[in-house]
């Protein structure tokens, strides 16, 4: 009788003692679990606010005009080991051939320009393409972790600038092509964002809450301002006075976009004259950036309501926007916050640009087009897209997220080591799902903002140009000297001039 209570007595601390190794390895994997969920999501959100870092030693060469230092350099360091931190190979190869692309351009060598630019045109076709196909991935998904499809702008522009290299190799045709192509795009441009819109309501996710974006930009002043150089060099006079027509329009149809006067001496450019033309096209400024805007949501039952704020000049937070999208919200409600990217300009110190002829003033050069406006205003029709798709990610994922934590909180809730692994847990899951929303921040970064036109008559013969970016009390902040060389009367006498500061 005493043998058997001894086993039994045996077998029972025998059992507790197991449950415990059993509970304590239970508590290790899951403990281990939880905190690499928060060490993969700090890690993360780490990698997606740092990446600006790695363009500095570009940036500052770009600041000192060495652009084709800049392009070599950059591309040479996109090839290396450390590559990964300025272009994924799997996801930013379109931002790596723009930047690369529009510095050669910017530095004079127009074939290594084409070839990338033609590269980020293909590869920007060929995202898009994918991202009807895989719409409902994007639900899943942060858009920092899907491939870069190229901002609407950034598809137009990188045309403007291969039909100028095209120009600088003397190949007409080729440039015209270049310059009918802008006119394509920005036809369709509404249309190709519908058609995203669209498949992205069928996958079955945004149950219809996508709406189609709007816009007020169908016609680029620089296009056809480029396009009537073209037609006036080859005697078609019709069909550069159409072009002129439709450039004046460009202004009076889009005061959104051309908020400015229009040069004052465009009827000029198709008067006759026995002297040379010397037209020069000088690119001002930075390009537009991204920064995070946040959006509070509140969700439940079958509404989300979206308020946006923003702060003002004086440092408050101001209410900017208040959306209710239908959509049937699972669980009892959520109370979220998300982020989404927001394009705005960036400040430039140029004011004004003079041009010189053999050392002697020969004018000034008019604003034509505000490409960082036209940036801004385009990204309308993704903007739409991306604060929708986002909001319902955000609310699947908040949803997931709360299941996740009451089944953590269920499972440990019967002890304070299991009350401190539940703790953790929910930050873990917390910190993942703020993680995945953080906005995509994305965008090529050599872009100039501004376009500057003017057209000059000189002597056939040879001259020395010299271009003067100025600053608001009329300081020459840079000056671009293009080598003598000769004009001719009759002939395209294109000068292009560059500062991105």
């Amino acid at each position: 009788m005493r043998t058997y209570k001894r086993q039994a007595c045996k077998k029972q601390a025998c059992k507790k003692q197991t449950g415990k190794n059993q509970a304590g390895e239970k508590f290790f994997f899951q403990m281990a679990a939880f905190l690499a969920a928060l060490c993969a999501a700090c890690f993360f959100v780490s990698c997606g606010t740092t990446r600006n870092a790695a363009f500095i030693p570009f940036d500052e060469t770009v600041a000192r005009h060495e652009y084709l230092a800049a392009a070599d350099d950059l591309e040479a360091a996109a090839d290396s080991e450390n590559g990964e931190d300025l272009y994924r190979a799997d996801k930013d190869e379109v931002l790596r051939y723009l930047d690369t692309g529009i510095l050669y351009h910017i530095a004079g060598e127009a074939q290594k320009s084409i070839e990338r630019l033609n590269e980020a045109e293909y590869l920007i076709e060929d995202n898009y393409t994918k991202s009807i196909s895989d719409a409902a991935l994007s639900f899943i998904l942060n858009d920092y972790s899907l491939v870069y499809c190229g901002e609407a702008y950034e598809d137009v522009y990188l045309n403007i600038f291969k039909a100028l290299d095209y120009l600088k190799l003397d190949s007409f045709d080729d440039a015209y092509v270049e310059i009918q192509r802008v006119g394509e795009k920005l036809n369709f441009l509404e249309d190709k964002y519908g058609r995203l819109a669209d498949s992205l309501n069928e996958s079955g996710e945004a149950e219809g809450a996508i709406q189609k974006g709007e816009i007020e930009f169908h016609n680029s002043a620089l296009a056809r301002y480029l396009s009537v150089l073209l037609y006036r060099t080859d005697r078609r006079r019709d069909s550069a006075a159409l072009d002129m027509e439709q450039l004046r329009r460009a202004f009076t149809d889009q005061p959104e976009v051309y908020d400015f006067a229009p040069p004052e001496d465009l009827d000029a450019i198709l008067a006759p004259a026995q002297q040379a033309r010397l037209n020069v096209i000088a690119f001002a400024g930075p390009g537009p950036e991204k920064r995070a805007s946040a959006l509070r949501v509140t969700a439940r039952g079958g509404l989300i309501v979206i308020t946006q704020e923003e702060e003002d000049d004086l440092g408050n937070m101001t209410l900017k926007d208040l959306t209710p999208i239908p959509f049937p919200v699972p669980g009892s409600g959520l109370n979220l916050k998300v982020s989404i990217p927001n394009m705005r300009p960036r400040g430039s110190l140029i004011t004004g640009i003079r041009v010189l002829v053999d050392g002697q003033p020969a004018g000034g050069l008019s604003l034509l087009e505000k490409l960082d406006k036209v940036a801004m205003e385009t990204f309308k029709l993704n903007e739409t897209i991306i604060r929708t798709r986002t909001v319902i990610r955000a609310v699947l994922t908040g949803a997931a997220t709360a299941a996740a934590k009451y089944a953590a909180d269920k499972m440990t809730k019967d002890s304070s080591i299991g009350s401190l692994l539940s703790f953790v847990g929910g930050i873990a899951l917390d910190v993942a799902a703020d993680m995945k929303e953080e906005a995509d921040l994305r965008l090529a970064r050599y872009f100039p903002g501004k376009a500057y036109v003017g057209e000059f008559l000189v002597e056939p013969g040879d001259h020395e140009v010299t271009i003067e970016f100025l600053g608001a009390a009329g300081q020459v902040l840079y000056t671009e000297k293009i080598p003598r060389k000769s004009y001719a009367s009759g002939k395209l006498n294109l000068v292009t001039a560059y500062d991105l500061e």
